[in-house]
């Protein structure tokens, strides 16, 4: 088992604070890319570092937040994207040496995923394989996915990192006041989705201040039993005089510190304006904090970014069809090419209040991208969860790695090998396989 997992098992660590605050006070200038300091203030940095170790950080997040290439083309650093997150990983873990451990700070790419924007699965994929890659290089213990606010790109992140590296993986999402992100997640399908895609912790950062985001974590530890990951604001932000000031005080969380553990926090800091004062004082509130084992949910679930759905066996599912099988136009338009029929197939089933949206096109026959480019489309516009049925392992398994919620599956065939391809697929895209019984 990995030392990091093993200690968050026995005891609540402790994270650092802000990065950004801290080089502001040492120099940064508004406009300057934050990461390449990793590169160009060398010293600076192992500073900040070092002043978050000396405070009692058990955790040291590395400054390579918006290190992936297309952020750092805006500074045109794109060619540096490499050496700026291996030596920022390399600085930290040359002061942290083996006396705790260095978590790779990740933040989102800062583009719209389709068909919002034009961030597609394959391009976020390789943008974060890349800084991984280099993170892991650097000597990171952990990989912490922070401040992201849709749960697609969120997926994009964590299936990279599970399969460029087999480091621990934590996912922190930034929630508003609403209790949801900016693309309207909530924190419990957050949870149920990243946990089912095998996220080793969750949690939630920056945005809100510590009293706020207390109710954001007992949804979380509600929902599913899995560790969590709590880094709140100094308070909220505040403008004085053309800047942002932060009001919140240490002794705030001092005080809440011991509540975010009593729901399951192991790991607890401090983002956006927080200081070494504040990672002092978060040292002290958890120091003899005696930890309790963690029971995992037994829900079982389809969700997809908005919704939950309760699989109980008790009651048939109310679903809508995307089924070329039933579907003459249907057949005819994807068997032409013509994917945009999609479109106005699903509106016309996200007005009619489904429980779940049912999806088989095997009798098109063609490419075996056909299932995951009709997935795609249509969740762009049926907030519901899907259930997929194929005879296509590897059309399927396409189609899992591009929906962005919690699929159910149904495969035809009961052979060994159709059971054990299932499962795989199932497994590594945290789908669920349910009954054709409980289709209405």
């Amino acid at each position: 088992m990995n030392n990091f997992l093993k200690e968050i098992r026995e005891r609540v660590l402790v994270y650092d604070g802000s990065k950004g605050t801290m080089l502001q006070k040492l120099g940064l200038k508004g406009g300057e890319c934050p990461e390449e300091w990793n590169i160009t203030h060398r010293s600076e940095v192992r500073q900040i570092y070092k002043m978050y170790k000396d405070a009692g950080a058990d955790v040291i997040q590395t400054n390579t937040f918006q290190g992936n290439r297309i952020k750092l083309e805006e500074y045109s650093l794109g060619e540096k994207t490499y050496e700026i997150n291996y030596e920022g990983t390399r600085l930290a873990r040359e002061v942290m040496g083996r006396d705790g451990f260095v978590a790779a700070s990740i933040g989102p790419i800062g583009k719209l995923f389709e068909p919002s924007g034009d961030l597609t699965f394959e391009v976020a994929y390789n943008t974060f394989k890349e800084q991984i890659k280099a993170v892991v290089e650097g000597g990171a213990d952990v990989i912490n996915f922070e401040t992201f606010t849709d749960l697609a790109e969120m997926r994009a992140a964590l299936i990279a990192a599970k399969e460029e590296t087999n480091l621990p993986v934590i996912c922190s999402f930034s929630f508003l006041d609403s209790g949801r992100t900016l693309m309207g997640t909530d924190p419990v399908t957050a949870a149920i989705v990243l946990n089912s895609l095998g996220a080793d912790m969750i949690g939630a950062n920056c945005s809100l201040g510590p009293e706020h985001m207390l109710d954001i974590v007992k949804k979380m530890s509600e929902a599913v039993g899995i560790y969590l990951c709590v880094k709140p604001n100094a308070g909220l932000p505040e403008m004085e005089d053309g800047n942002v000031t932060y009001k919140e005080t240490p002794d705030k969380f001092y005080l809440l510190a011991k509540e975010f553990a009593a729901y399951g926090a192991r790991l607890i800091g401090g983002c956006c304006g927080t200081t070494p004062d504040f990672v002092k004082a978060i040292k002290e509130s958890v120091r003899d904090i005696k930890v309790t084992k963690l029971t995992r949910s037994s829900k079982q679930v389809i969700t997809s970014n908005v919704k939950t759905l309760q699989i109980d066996g008790a009651k048939k599912l109310n679903v809508g069809r995307i089924d070329s099988r039933n579907d003459e136009e249907l057949y005819n338009a994807l068997l032409s090419g013509q994917i945009e029929y999609c479109i106005d197939k699903a509106l016309d089933l996200a007005s009619e209040g489904y429980d779940a949206i049912y999806i088989n096109i095997d009798n098109v026959k063609g490419s075996n991208d056909l299932l995951s480019q009709v997935v795609n489309i249509s969740q762009g516009y049926v907030k519901e969860p899907f259930i997929l049925e194929t005879s296509d392992f590897e059309a399927l398994d396409k189609a899992l790695r591009l929906y962005r919620g919690k699929a159910g599956v149904i495969v035809d065939g009961n052979s060994e090998t159709v059971l054990e391809k299932l499962l795989l697929s199932c497994s590594k895209y945290g789908s669920t396989i349910i009954c054709r019984e409980l289709l209405s």
